[in-house]
């Protein structure tokens, strides 16, 4: 049993100590970091797509090393305060390195190559560019969407170089769907900014979309006169009915806000021979307000009777021609 103990003994020993030389050694390590610019004057914008990464190695103590990588606390900074328009070569040394809280660790510069970054640099401006909304909605059984849903904000300002906002022609909504809507709402959605250039930065990260949802309701306007137009006698032609109820259906707010004037009827007199009938289904006219759209809040308009006939009066002569025959 003592035996057992003293080789475990030992062995930690040796471990410890195998621990301890290898920790006064310097180690290189060989990983990627980020690559960021900063302090670029605000007039000036990047304009080309630098790696965002870089390959570097790295000499330090082995546990730094580890806690180095493992806390990706390390980047290769461009100070870009001395920049110009154009193009431009940038050689990445040891005065990039930054690693904070890791003094004891080094960048290492190849032996055979040097470490470039290409860099491009343009006017900063401003563009407003068109939000194209991906968004679908859908209400629930027994209500209706009155009008086409509207972005609060059609446009999104952007800011970057100048030929990088050139390129671009619309910033498009995350591709949802929203069912089952009963009650008006204003809906946020992310913008899919991911495929702007880079260092573009857009004014806002979603879009908001107001959707106008109205319970459906049928209403009766009794009533309607009916309008025979066209080239006819009046004195011998005639409709029967001369006024019918009109049921509108549709968004409760839009079907209340409708009065008896704004609905017209009428048939056009030479329907009658064109279609070989004596009774038509007439034409309705519905005029709503211009901001409503009616072929969302208005599901159906029927007249009731569904049909007019058309009513000819005899005249003297007609009655004689009866009575002799002809």
């Amino acid at each position: 049993m003592g035996n057992i103990i003293l080789k475990i003994t030992a062995l930690v020993c040796a471990m410890a100590l195998w621990f301890y030389v290898i920790s006064l050694k310097d180690f290189q390590l060989k990983m990627e970091v980020p690559l960021t610019f900063v302090k670029l004057p605000e007039a000036l914008a990047i304009a080309s797509k630098p790696p965002s990464t870089v390959s570097v190695t790295v000499e330090g103590k082995p546990l730094d090393l580890i806690r180095l990588q493992s806390q990706k606390q390390s980047a290769m900074v461009v100070d870009l305060h001395n920049a110009e328009l154009g193009s431009k070569r940038i050689h990445l040394d040891a005065k990039n390195f930054v690693a904070p809280n890791f003094a004891s660790v080094h960048y290492i510069e190849p032996d055979n190559q040097y470490l470039f970054v290409d860099v491009a640099v343009d006017t900063r401006i401003e563009r407003s560019i068109p939000i194209k909304s991906n968004v679908s909605f859908n209400a629930a059984p027994g209500y209706v969407i009155v009008q086409p849903p509207k972005l609060m904000h059609e446009d999104l300002m952007v800011s970057g170089a100048r030929n990088a906002l050139t390129r671009i022609i619309d910033v498009p909504t995350d591709s949802m769907f929203f069912d089952s809507l009963k009650a008006s709402n204003t809906f946020s959605v992310p913008l899919v900014t991911e495929m702007l250039p880079p260092f573009v930065t857009p004014s806002d990260s979603v879009a908001k979309i107001f959707v106008e949802v109205q319970k459906i309701k049928s209403r009766e306007f009794k009533d309607i006169p009916i309008q025979l137009i066209g080239f006819y006698d009046r004195a011998l032609n005639s409709l029967s009915p001369q006024k019918t109820t009109v049921v509108v259906t549709g968004g409760a707010k839009v079907v209340d806000a409708i009065h008896d004037n704004d609905i017209e009827l009428f048939i056009e007199y030479n329907r009658f021979a064109i279609e070989d009938a004596d009774s038509l289904a007439p034409t309705i006219k519905l005029t709503l307000p211009s901001d409503v759209d009616r072929n969302m809040s208005i599901k159906a308009v029927l007249v009731r009777p569904d049909k007019i006939k058309l009513i000819k009066t005899k005249t003297d002569d007609d009655d004689k021609d009866e009575e002799y025959g002809i």
